[in-house]
């Protein structure tokens, strides 16, 4: 069932109230989720609210059209998160045969406006709630597009063999992407989630894989999304493999930085990740804890603690990547917890 507009509206309107006149009095709340998540930004927020955030990806039926807005919307109004973030769902065809040349030089561009369904469910969502909340598209990086046609695997062993031809295919989905960025911003988009990889220590014997292949790419397309953005999210995926170093990611953009929880087998805290970026931070949790598997009132408990150990005023509340199997009642209480309006046991 589709929400109209005015009710969501509606209902946004209402939750923010109840912070502000319920267990959370504090006045200096901005009234809306832009303006709670531009207070926060500028450092004004008060540190009794603390926004917050977590990601899924829905189910098959739910990826594309209508049903992938209404499934957005749905999570916004169940959660009370303090931004929309829209998945990336559309995939490149897999390419077999890669271990001979020819099938390289074969590999043509794909479409350059090969993401419209996806710029279309955005547009959908912004129309509906756009004016009072940051609908941020995730955008993958061109490696990670190349991850879905060539597979790892294979994608070392051109870093090694041939990276003149990994290049020039991670060029042709990069123009794709910068084309999904652009119409974004038509729509009315002022953030991006920007996510990366490659870096990770599974390439560190690829000499120039991460500085000559997947830097450039990440850098011109975050930079980008970054130009004239009000939020962007810089999210540093660990789902295919551990780091040993995140200081090669320090300039890259993103007003918020998501970072793995652990680094060369060591704890990564948000104090940690603060101090190394110089910005705000989002986490606490990790994805596939308690939030998943814990009560409701274990969730509270442990944003208590993930916020009690967290920089002040500069942590959102989130975990470390998407949470798909999280229960809906989890997450609520989660961010619920993070605004004060609910309060661990």
């Amino acid at each position: 069932m589709k929400i109209s507009s005015i009710k969501l509206l509606g209902i946004l309107f209402l939750s923010i109230m109840f912070v502000a006149c319920g267990v959370n009095t504090n006045k200096q709340i901005p009234s809306t989720k832009k303006g709670i998540m531009d207070a926060f930004k500028a450092g004004t927020l008060p540190q009794s609210y603390v926004p917050a955030a977590f990601f899924v990806h829905f189910n098959q039926d739910q990826k594309t059209g209508d049903s992938a807005v209404n499934a957005h919307l749905h999570f916004l109004q169940n959660t009370d998160a303090d931004i929309l973030k829209v998945q990336f769902e559309q995939y490149v065809a897999r390419i077999s045969g890669l271990d001979k040349q020819e099938t390289w030089d074969n590999i043509t561009p794909i479409p350059t406006d090969f993401y419209r369904p996806t710029v279309e469910i955005i547009k959908k969502i912004y129309d509906q709630v756009g004016q009072d909340v940051y609908v941020i598209p995730t955008v993958y990086s061109a490696y990670q597009v190349a991850r879905q046609s060539l597979r790892d695997e294979n994608i070392a062993k051109a870093g090694i063999e041939r990276p003149e031809d990994l290049k020039r295919v991670l060029g042709y989905y990069q123009e794709a992407l910068k084309w999904f960025v652009s119409e974004c911003k038509e729509i009315g988009i002022q953030g991006f989630y920007m996510t990366t990889q490659g870096g990770e220590m599974k390439y560190n014997d690829i000499p120039g894989f991460f500085t000559d292949i997947i830097k450039p790419y990440d850098l011109e397309l975050m930079n980008m999304c970054q130009k004239d953005a009000k939020l962007t999210i810089l999210h540093i995926c660990d789902w295919e493999g551990t780091y040993d170093d995140l200081s090669k990611y320090v300039d890259y953009p993103g007003d918020i930085v998501n970072t793995p929880l652990h680094l060369n087998g060591k704890p990564f805290t948000l104090k940690d990740g603060e101090q190394l970026f110089r910005r705000p931070v989002l986490g606490g949790l990790q994805r596939e804890g308690i939030i998943i598997k814990g009560t409701t009132d274990e969730v509270r408990v442990a944003v208590s603690e993930a916020i009690e150990k967290g920089p002040k005023g500069r942590m959102m509340l989130g975990a470390d990547c998407t949470v798909s199997a999280a229960p809906v009642e989890n997450i609520h209480a989660a961010v619920a917890t993070a605004h004060g309006v609910s309060k661990a046991k």
